[in-house]
């Protein structure tokens, strides 16, 4: 090829890259545009938001005024309502009194005296005994008859009266924020609350108010207090929903934009700004061939060398018959050697460094790791020998005692003897994890009922557990072929941690069931559940779920781990479910059902 023809694939290979990057640079305007755009929407949703709430505080601040007027505090209600309706600034808006139980005192919605819901449930109590502020959702007014949402204040405890003021809002009241000037008609608003039930709405008002928003832009609202979300409406609509939540109130306020009142303009700024780079592309293109043209002659073979050296070959030196060119192809040659193995030597330290960095990460996690459980299982027994040990120690002293009394030195060697069972407890636990690991216990099999097993065991526990659940038991017959004891153990184990895990009222249900020749034993607790990145390794030794600082609940974290390797010397699988922490968990065994039950 002519040296005017690589010229031109250079001139190619320039303009290529600055393509790129300015179809690149377009992209990012157009985004830049579009973020710019919605950032302005946001600060929108951001003042709707403070005006709704200078609102609801308004009205806080009134009802705190209320609370503490002399007329509540004499229960001079006939004067109150006077008050309190001389105020009454909109017909969307009025103000109640209940008492403790609910039941309403005063209406201004209504005339005094006539008559108001009584009993309407728990939340009046609730609020006055948390003595403080509640602004509450969407519901329907006991008076009223329609939707409404509502702001409560307590009569402070000081005052001896246990009334709730309640300032009531209809929806409407909010219409004048959603319509103002600085929401454009064509724009979607909308007012939910943390339930997600739409509470206001500036477009289909009749239709959409008090039935539950777009399931994504409430997950979404859940999640972060403010932010974006690209999705259809109810109307049908395709927006970016700029959303904002309230910490006052609680109540998400979004805007939806049409996407093509955001796309177009920002289309608009791009297309200018791509007319103006092509422009600017085309002349250096036109100067770029008009230098080429001149230079390429002279340059041809020179050209071909060094586009030979950018590829990262070794130069051919081949007289030319010009010395400038010659001495031009030596440099070119030597270059290339120079460059060959200075990259030959980078890649192999680069691999040699690579491989060491490996080596080290992966030692220091192992050493981290080992030495992490160290401390914990030391940790963990430490707390566990401290109290039985003092409980011994504390008893062994009063039953020395010469003039101590009969049933207080009996009651002293009790104590010595229960933890004295718990320390041994404890160290079989310790003996048999590490059996279990090592593949030394030796199972003694026999055909067992496993469904007599697993009442029998949840019976025990049923009869030992010191708090109050609630227990739904419900086995089958059916065999296996195992060591009763190690069976009797697993159960316990999984009973153990159920219980242990379970306030006081919680409710634990145990299974057993027969699918495809395995036995199933399933134990579901409503506890305090198990976090998603404790799940993995539940079984793992000395892994505990959460305890208090003084370790009321004890244990070492190694009857799960004990009970997995039972079950997977009986042929078993074990494994743990939970949907998180307060969500309790499923512990699921599964074991090769006998062939004569089959």
């Amino acid at each position: 090829m002519k040296t005017r023809t690589y010229l031109l694939m250079m001139l190619v290979a320039i303009i290529v890259p600055v393509a790129g990057l300015s179809i690149l640079g377009l992209s990012m305007l157009l985004e830049s545009e579009r973020e710019s755009r919605l950032r302005g929407i946001q600060e929108v949703a951001n003042s709707t938001t403070l005006l709704i709430d200078s609102e609801v505080a308004r009205a806080e601040g009134a009802l705190r005024v209320a609370a503490n007027s002399r007329e509540i505090l004499t229960e001079d209600f006939e004067g109150l309502y006077r008050l309190l309706a001389a105020t009454r600034t909109s017909p969307l808006t009025w103000t109640m009194v209940a008492d403790y139980s609910g039941s309403g005192v005063i209406n201004t919605l209504l005339p005094y005296g006539a008559p108001l819901a009584k009993n309407t449930g728990k939340w009046a109590a609730n609020i006055y005994d948390g003595q403080t502020s509640r602004i509450g959702g969407y519901f329907i007014g006991a008076s009223s008859k329609r939707g409404v949402v509502s702001v409560n204040v307590p009569v402070p405890a000081a005052a001896g009266r246990k009334y709730v003021v309640v300032q009531i809002f209809d929806p409407n009241y909010f219409n004048k924020i959603l319509h103002r000037d600085a929401l454009k008609p064509e724009w979607i608003v909308g007012l939910f609350d943390a339930n997600g039930i739409s509470m206001a709405r500036n477009k289909g008002a009749a239709q959409f108010v008090g039935k539950p928003v777009r399931p994504e832009l409430w997950e979404a609202s859940r999640r972060q207090p403010s932010g974006m979300l690209k999705n259809t409406t109810r109307d049908g609509v395709q927006v970016y929903n700029m959303f904002v939540r309230s910490s006052l109130t609680g109540w998400t306020l979004a805007i939806g934009v049409p996407v093509e009142e955001i796309e177009s303009a920002a289309r608009l700024v791009t297309w200018y700004a791509a007319a103006a780079l092509l422009a600017i592309l085309g002349g250096a293109v036109s100067i770029a061939v008009f230098f080429a043209r001149r230079i390429d002659r002279a340059f041809e073979g020179a050209t071909s060398a060094a586009q030979a050296l950018a590829r990262g070959t070794v130069v051919t030196v081949a007289p030319s018959g010009l010395q400038e060119v010659d001495a031009l192809l030596h440099v070119l040659h030597g270059s290339g050697l120079a460059l060959a193995r200075e990259s030959a030597a980078r890649a192999a330290l680069e691999e040699e460094r690579e491989r060491l960095l490996a080596m080290e990460r992966s030692a220091r996690q192992r050493a981290e790791a080992q030495d992490h459980a160290k401390d914990n299982f030391i940790s963990m027994l430490s707390h566990e020998l401290r109290n039985p040990l003092a409980a011994i120690t504390n008893g062994i002293a009063v039953g020395r005692m010469p003039a101590m009394p009969e049933p207080n030195r009996e009651k002293a060697w009790n104590i010595v003897h229960r933890q004295l069972a718990h320390l041994t407890h404890m160290v079989g636990d310790l003996l048999d994890v590490r059996r279990v690991l090592s593949g030394k216990v030796t199972l003694q099999t026999e055909r067992v009922n496993v469904g007599e097993l697993v009442k029998f065991c949840c019976d025990s526990k049923r009869v030992s557990n010191a708090k109050e659940h609630e227990w739904a038991v419900s086995v089958v017959d059916a065999h296996v072929i195992g060591d009763a004891n190690r069976l009797a153990q697993i159960v316990d184990n999984i009973l153990a941690n159920a219980i242990k895990y379970t306030p006081d009222g919680g409710k634990i249900a145990v299974r057993t069931c027969c699918a495809g020749g395995t036995i199933v034993i399933e134990v579901a607790d409503t506890g305090v559940g198990i976090a998603p990145e404790v799940l993995p390794t539940i079984f793992d030794s000395l892994v505990q779920g959460p305890t208090t600082i003084d370790r009321s609940q004890g244990g070492l974290g190694l009857g799960l781990s004990i009970a997995r390797g039972l079950v997977l010397m009986h042929g078993g699988t074990i494994d743990a479910a939970s949907d998180g922490p307060g969500e309790g968990s499923t512990f699921t065994v599964r074991l090769p059902q006998d062939a004569g039950d089959r």
